[in-house]
């Protein structure tokens, strides 16, 4: 899958990309002053660089949130989660061209060289996100024909050639904290698009851990219809997930998207749109 795995971090080659783009241009941009001073100039990047990496934050956010209010409005604060996804690059990358013009409005050259190097590390990005140069091993792209008990211990077939419905996996574990905050989210996603089945399969803990975690979680209700038990982690191994959490979207039995790493709300559905008729 496309992630890498740093000890107990996992990150995503997306966001690896995008950080890698980011250091890139603000490298660049320092040899730009270096560049500009040579020339006689007295550049004052530092403030304008700084002004640009927070609007593309803020203002990408923000254009995503505007798309996708009904996502948020159960939990405004998760708005100001901004490790999870949910963000607009052409409005980041806007905004960020906007704050340098801004605060570069009286040094032309060197805005109009700066403005030119964000557009050039953002088109690097996109490059990078078609070519994928960090790809692990090939995704399955179908669910293995395999057994897995629910928490009453019924053995239950997860075969989505008999699915009809369009199907929605999250592999999770009770030590894991992206998953249990992301959970919520999946909970109440279940509970409002009961025409998607949503399957929260448990990867690599016992049934009597699942049972304690279920038992100790207050902040909400966990409905045991939607866990299912992998204690040998067959489905981590089938999708060479580097980690937890993953989230799976099937149509038809085949995979159709996928996310590795926190989600919320708001990539949900767009997951689900990705598997609705």
């Amino acid at each position: 899958m496309n992630a890498i795995s740093l000890g107990p971090l996992m990150l995503a080659t997306d966001r690896l990309y995008l950080i890698a783009t980011v250091v890139l241009f603000f490298l660049g941009a320092e040899l730009i002053s270096y560049w500009a001073k040579h020339l006689g100039d007295k550049p004052n990047l530092g403030a304008a660089l700084n002004a640009s990496f927070w609007a593309a934050l803020i203002g990408g956010r923000a254009f995503f949130v505007l798309g996708h209010l009904s996502s948020y409005q159960d939990n405004w604060l998760s708005v100001f989660y901004f490790w999870q996804p949910g963000y607009t690059p052409t409005a980041a990358v806007s905004c960020a061209l906007l704050a340098l013009a801004w605060y570069l409005r009286q040094q032309l050259r060197l805005w109009l060289t700066t403005s030119l190097w964000l557009l050039c590390c953002a088109a690097l990005w996109w490059l990078l996100l078609l070519w994928q140069p960090l790809q692990g091993q090939k995704t399955a792209q179908t669910l293995p024909n395999i057994q897995l008990p629910t928490l009453d211990a019924v053995p239950t077939t997860i075969d989505l050639a008999t699915l009809k419905q369009p199907t929605l996996i999250n592999l999770w574990a009770s030590w894991c904290g992206p998953c249990r905050r992301e959970m919520p989210s999946l909970v109440s996603f279940a509970a409002k698009n009961p025409q998607i089945k949503v399957l929260l399969v448990n990867s690599g803990e016992s049934a009597i851990t699942v049972q304690q975690f279920v038992r100790e979680t207050t902040e909400f209700n966990l409905p045991e219809n939607l866990i299912l038990l992998d204690p040998n982690q067959s489905l981590l191994q089938h999708f060479n997930a580097p980690g937890l959490p993953v989230t799976l979207a099937f149509n038809e039995g085949q995979l159709k998207d996928s996310h590795i790493g926190e989600l919320n709300l708001a990539r949900l559905q767009q997951m689900a749109a990705r598997i609705q008729p």
